[in-house]
């Protein structure tokens, strides 16, 4: 099997090369990014051709093929990667709001990954773990409505970004200054901030939509009631949530992790206080969510509140995509083999 991978060199890029051999052991590498170059990874390199060849007359077809590219990209690319014969997963927002194209999230609706379908857009990073935790709450309690407080690790932004943060990190800190001086009060490092990219009128960023829109469309609930409050926190991996969930029926603790048994690629951290359940405990638990930490609301039976974190790169980027992709090509490794649900 050729499989492509469409901006190679970024941090999703890289993590696929991680699942690939798990998925597909002997699948043939086909690597593109920006310009022609070589790229090590755990002491293994690759060749890695420009994206515009995928433009030539002679380019080479394959099977399957990730694109994780910003939107204007994706939307130059997709289109070319489908005409030369490959399925498409697509990681940027291009095609998340397009009716034709299934938002999957594996373990949630990735039924709907039939074998006549070719495109398949990625949800976004705080999309896929919510929405893995919400399907089988909602299916034993049902949803009256939810809030959701996401604290994002800085990868989310990319490569650069994150360079950039690690660089500052050090820097400032060094300095030893107990108040934080050092650190620039708009920057990632030392610092929290708003993820608040393209506000509209309405107040929301494109962040806190994305997060809203698509986590209607993948529990297919078209008026699902949900607002979202997004940041970012000098985290270098792993996003964190909080989330305040009203149900049409009272709620417990047990019948919730009772609910969550059921779930897929979901780990119950059963500690009342939440210890064990951080933004860097899922560093090595990549490939799941971690839920727990609920508490029913004092004035509401029917209302919980509970967290919810995930690696940011893997849970809720590049295993999601290899796990959409193993509904057409069945993988090797059981632990990214979706298991064909739907909503």
């Amino acid at each position: 099997m050729r499989v492509c991978i469409l901006g190679a060199t970024g941090l999703v890029g890289r993590e696929l090369l991680h699942l690939i051999p798990r998925a597909w052991p002997g699948a043939q590498l086909a690597l593109h990014a920006s310009r022609d170059q070589e790229l090590e990874v755990d002491g293994r390199r690759f060749e890695v051709k420009a994206a515009t060849q995928l433009d030539a007359v002679d380019a080479t077809g394959g099977e399957l093929a990730f694109v994780a590219l910003d939107d204007e990209h994706s939307a130059r690319y997709v289109p070319r990667l489908l005409a030369l014969g490959y399925r498409v997963i697509d990681k940027s927002n291009a095609y998340r709001g397009d009716p034709a194209v299934p938002l999957v999230a594996a373990g949630v609706n990735d039924g709907l990954v039939a074998d006549e379908v070719r495109l398949v857009a990625n949800p976004n990073c705080t999309t896929i773990p919510l929405t893995l935790a919400l399907a089988p709450l909602r299916r034993h309690f049902g949803i009256r409505g939810l809030a959701v407080s996401t604290y994002q690790a800085i990868s989310g932004a990319g490569i650069a970004a994150l360079d950039q943060f690690l660089l500052d990190a050090q820097v400032g800190y060094a300095a030893h200054n107990r108040l934080g001086a050092a650190f620039s009060p708009s920057g990632y490092a030392g610092n929290t901030v708003p993820h608040n990219g393209k506000t509209d009128d309405s107040g929301f960023s494109a962040e806190e939509r994305k997060l809203m829109i698509e986590s209607s469309k993948i529990l297919a609930f078209p008026d699902l009631p949900i607002s979202a409050q997004a940041c970012r926190v000098p985290v270098a991996v792993g996003h964190y949530e909080q989330v305040w969930l009203t149900c049409e029926r009272p709620v417990s603790l047990d019948a919730v992790a009772s609910a969550w048994a059921g779930g897929a690629f979901l780990r119950v951290v059963p500690t009342a206080d939440g210890a064990g359940l951080s933004a860097l405990a899922t560093v090595h638990e990549r490939d799941l969510a971690l839920v727990g930490r609920v508490r029913v609301v004092p004035h509401d039976p029917t209302t919980v509140c509970f967290t919810v974190a995930a690696d940011n790169l893997r849970l809720g980027a590049a295993t999601n995509a290899v796990r959409i992709a193993a509904r057409w090509f069945p993988a090797v490794d059981p632990t990214l083999q979706a298991p064909g649900n739907l909503p």
